[in-house]
């Protein structure tokens, strides 16, 4: 069962000394048919999980994950489990795939952020509605330095964890489809606009050709390598 796996893994992070258990509810197919039932099934093993894992002395940091939920929802989610013992893994590259602006996703999340994943992303419209790609740190349009400076600012003390992945092929979203909106329905047009915003700001971006002659393993290692070197030397001016 859900609560049994969550159950392992807080005995994992005690043998580890790790003060928070990372979860995820699931990725954006979870979206159809409504992503509200999987929010409620997952706040009830949590509620079931509570002494568990608050004997334990640990939190559980829900992500925002591969499209699954916008902000406001998991907002509701870490309230409506408790957020003595619920909180956030803030993703800044999974928002662009919720056509959410990531900006307003740390604003929405600060409060409860235990800690983090970031990347940059690089955003811009299409003529059927918008395209999204995440990129080395440093390399995209969605304002990384910004966002760096307010996670500081509103999460004192939590970690600037990088998990670097750099897209292929952009992810679009046609937005202009009304069956699109589907998934979507819950989505005010004021965060929707703001998520446009950044569009606007952006150019069409696609990855270069991958050379045949580099090895998967040394793109990745590169792309790291980079995005580390970035962010050392944006946090060191701060």
């Amino acid at each position: 069962t859900a609560e049994e796996q969550l159950a392992r893994m807080v005995d994992a992070a005690k043998i580890v000394r790790s003060p928070i258990v990372r979860a995820v509810l699931g990725s954006g197919a979870d979206r159809r048919g409504g992503i509200e039932k999987h929010i409620d099934s997952m706040v009830a093993v949590l509620k079931n999980s509570r002494s568990k894992v608050m004997d334990a002395g640990v939190k559980v940091a829900i992500e925002n994950h591969a499209g699954d939920m916008q902000a406001r929802e998991l907002k509701g989610l870490v309230e409506a489990a408790g957020p003595e013992f619920v909180g956030v893994c803030i993703d800044s590259g999974n928002p662009v795939w919720t056509i959410e602006d990531p900006h307003l996703t740390l604003e929405t999340l600060a409060p409860y952020v235990l800690t983090s994943h970031m990347r940059d992303s690089a955003l811009w419209n299409t003529p059927e509605g918008a395209a999204v790609r995440w990129t080395r740190m440093g390399e995209g349009n969605m304002g990384m330095e910004d966002y760096i400076r307010t996670y500081i600012a509103k999460c004192p003390g939590k970690a600037v964890s990088l998990e670097v992945i750099v897209s292929g092929n952009p992810r679009m979203f046609n937005y202009r489809d009304p069956a699109f909106w589907d998934l979507y329905k819950s989505t005010p047009a004021w965060e929707f606009a703001r998520f446009l915003t950044l569009c606007d700001k952006g150019k069409p971006t696609p990855a270069s050709p991958p050379d045949p002659a580099v090895t998967p393993q040394a793109r990745n290692l590169a792309d790291v390598e980079a995005s580390v070197k970035w962010t050392q030397a944006f946090l060191a001016k701060l």
